[in-house]
């Protein structure tokens, strides 16, 4: 006689299951009715605007946009907009109150997480870190790695520096340098991301010690900490320190604050055992010049031999493209009771 294996659901388990069909056919209704209501609509009108000859600059004015945009939210009702609301920015959901603040903009931020190349097409917007990375991601057919995250940075830059075509208001001033520092974070985190185990070394989202810096390596006899900064550094990097041990690290832009031997002295009195500066050109001028920050400090004192040094005797100024290889170094050492910065 042979036995069939049959799976037997109690009352509780079917009407779980007929709930996760429920939903799963209302997602499905729900995202066709805003693709028919609010995507492809909004999609066809950014066509009608694109030009193809300015295709690599940000030419499609969102303040002209606006009104086209209010006209699509005004014809949605509260449920539709609560569920574009929730498709929010790369899988998470806005908040309701972020929403409020700029339906308008938080539409257009939903929709470019869905049709990310039209990303850097737009201008007068601010785009959020994480979609400034993915276009970046489509550009470079590449994920950003160690290997091209300063040029990943200098491609945003170039972009960014187009992205406005009037004076930024007070609102859209502050938002610019909180977005600012989000890309490159996030930049360093992709470029370090076969280090970060989450144990040994790790992003730091704790609130309360995020003064400290941005990402943290356990070692003795202190932990080292990493604070991301954007494009300059000063007063705001020396907060950072708090007599621990630090490193700075950024896409500095100007080579003069790191020839100052006073704010050289700063940094190192409040814990600082090197600041990598970006060894590829990163604005403009520099791109013409043909010499990065890295460079230009270099050149200013005479040689890498000149360089400053930190406490323990060795290069204070180094080249960004280097942070990967001098964290893994420490991290080699496996047991955390050898493990030291007292070398750095």
């Amino acid at each position: 006689m042979t036995t069939t294996n049959i799976k037997y659901f109690s009352l509780s388990d079917l009407k779980a299951i007929q709930v996760k069909v429920l939903d799963e056919k209302k997602q499905r209704e729900s995202l066709d009715s805003l693709m028919l209501i609010f995507f492809e609509p909004l999609r066809g009108e950014l066509l009608s605007r694109y030009k193809d000859e300015k295709k690599d600059i940000p030419h499609i004015n969102f303040d002209d946009l606006k009104g086209y945009v209010s006209q699509l939210l005004g014809d949605m009702n509260d449920d539709q907009i609560n569920d574009l609301r929730k498709l929010g920015v790369r899988g998470k959901s806005t908040s309701k109150q972020e929403w409020d603040k700029d339906p308008r903009r938080r539409a257009m931020l939903t929709f470019l997480s869905h049709y990310p190349h039209f990303t850097n097409s737009i201008s007068n917007i601010h785009i959020l870190a994480e979609l400034c990375i993915e276009i970046t991601r489509i550009h470079f057919e590449s994920e950003i790695n160690t290997e091209n995250f300063v040029d990943a940075k200098a491609f945003i830059d170039k972009i960014n520096l187009h992205r406005w075509r009037r004076d930024k208001d007070q609102s859209e001033r502050q938002s610019g340098v909180s977005i600012l520092g989000s890309i490159s974070e996030l930049l360093l985190e992709n470029a370090l991301e076969n280090l970060i185990d989450d144990q040994n070394f790790f992003k730091t989202n704790n609130q309360k010690v995020q003064s400290y810096g941005d990402f943290v390596l356990m070692c003795l006899p202190n932990n080292l900490w990493l604070s991301v900064k954007s494009n300059f550094a000063r007063e705001r990097l020396l907060a950072s320190g708090y007599t621990t041990d630090i490193l700075g690290v950024g896409f500095f832009t100007d080579s003069r604050e790191f020839i100052s031997s006073a704010k050289i002295r700063n940094f190192q009195r409040v814990g600082f055992l090197g600041m990598y500066l970006p060894d590829i050109p990163i604005t403009e001028d520099q791109i013409e010049l043909s010499k990065s920050t890295y460079e230009q400090v270099v050149e200013y004192y005479g040689s890498v031999d000149d360089l400053p040094i930190n406490i323990n005797g060795t290069t204070f100024l180094r080249p960004l493209s280097s942070l990967h290889s001098d964290l893994t170094k420490i991290l080699d050492s496996k047991d955390i009771s050898k493990r030291t910065t007292l070398g750095y």
